[in-house]
């Protein structure tokens, strides 16, 4: 990144290639869809691009990165529950409460416990599920996770108790499973 930061056009290159998946699956998660991932996986990029020179080299890169894709998925989110520019996580969270349908994807077929994982994880709250992406898949700290959220770690660490104890709540039965002789 010091290197793009400074010109060198090939860098991005290695950037992007290092970057783009892992930036693309937290949209995945978030969105659920191919093409709106891709979509604000190039808005990041195009992000980071305008931001280039305000890096700071003694901060870490992922979260600098991920801080740049959590304001392009609020701003996504603000878009869709056409809130005003100025809400926060706080209010998204409560827009997305208002209009998460628990049961939406109970039809999955969920014959893996690694399918069951993944369609549990889709049913949460996009904030719950966010938090979740970064802490165990882009392994952030809470503090971190709080920087790029730009709430407090308080805040992340309720969301992701919350997260974790429906996930266990709902995938229960396949915890529990006894295997048949």
């Amino acid at each position: 990144m010091t290197r793009y930061a400074a010109g060198d056009h090939v860098a991005f290159k290695r950037l992007f290639a290092l970057l783009a998946p892992r930036i693309r699956a937290f949209f995945l998660r978030s969105f659920a869809d191919d093409g709106v991932a891709e979509d604000l996986t190039q808005t990041t990029f195009l992000k980071l691009h305008r931001a280039r020179t305000s890096y700071k080299p003694e901060l870490p890169l992922k979260s600098w990165v991920f801080t740049i894709a959590a304001g392009v998925r609020r701003d996504e989110l603000r878009r869709r529950y056409r809130l005003p520019p100025h809400v926060g996580e706080a209010e998204l969270e409560q827009a997305e409460s208002r209009t998460v349908d628990p049961l939406s994807d109970q039809g999955l077929d969920a014959a893996s416990k690694a399918d069951a994982v993944r369609a549990a994880i889709r049913r949460l709250p996009e904030s719950q599920r966010v938090v979740v992406h970064l802490h165990r898949y882009e392994e952030l700290t809470f503090e971190q996770i709080a920087e790029v959220l730009g709430t407090t770690p308080g805040a992340v660490r309720v969301r992701a108790s919350r997260a974790y104890e429906r996930l266990r709540e709902e995938l229960r039965p396949y915890l529990s499973t006894k295997v048949e002789r």
